[in-house]
């Protein structure tokens, strides 16, 4: 009887320590939030008004303020199954990656999702292509990742108009359509 006690009571132990560990290993390493900043499209246009170019770019680090921005609007129309309580986005070309920090009752994790970028008719479409939480891959339905569409136009003042964008590894370049005039109007030069 002694034995079985033992036995039952180190089988216990051991699922104990193991899920234990699961819950420390996937916890994440690093702390991100979702605050972000606003671009400045006004110094943006500032700028491509000097060039006498009607581009611009957008760095990485400006990608991310704006993908944060997006992400907090669609988890406030969204429900999904685990809490974002923090993101991170890096940019590789037409990929963006990003690294969320999630939480599920008292479980935190980190959770690493990659899109594929595109840009058709107005829209920045990013289709999610993977999903892994510290390296264990899960189908992107998992967490609720579906194709997501953001109109570029939200953004930017209607002076200008996006014609054509290029991924250029880590930054993206916007192409315009617009009327300089115009643009000279919305920054007060004229």
């Amino acid at each position: 009887m002694s034995k079985s006690r033992l036995f039952i009571g180190l089988f216990l132990l051991l699922l104990v320590v193991l899920i234990t560990s699961v819950i420390l290993y996937i916890r994440p390493t690093e702390q991100h939030t979702l605050s972000y900043t606003n671009i400045s499209w006004e110094d943006k246009l500032q700028g491509m008004a000097e060039t006498r170019r009607a581009e611009i770019i957008l760095t990485e680090q400006e990608v991310n303020q704006l993908a944060k921005k997006e992400l907090v609007e669609y988890l406030a129309a969204h429900t999904l199954p685990v809490e974002v309580t923090g993101a991170d986005f890096r940019l590789y070309g037409n990929q963006i990656t990003s690294e969320l920090n999630v939480t599920r009752g008292f479980l935190d994790a980190a959770v690493s999702a990659s899109f594929r970028l595109n840009y058709s008719s107005g829209q920045l479409e990013l289709y999610p292509e993977s999903l892994a939480v510290k390296g264990i891959s899960l189908p992107p339905e998992n967490l609720g990742l579906e194709p997501v569409a953001i109109d570029l136009q939200e953004y930017l003042p209607d002076v200008v108009k996006v014609q054509e964008i290029d991924f250029l590894g880590k930054s993206i370049k916007l192409k315009f359509s617009l009327d300089w005039l115009e643009v000279a109007r919305y920054l007060k030069l004229i």
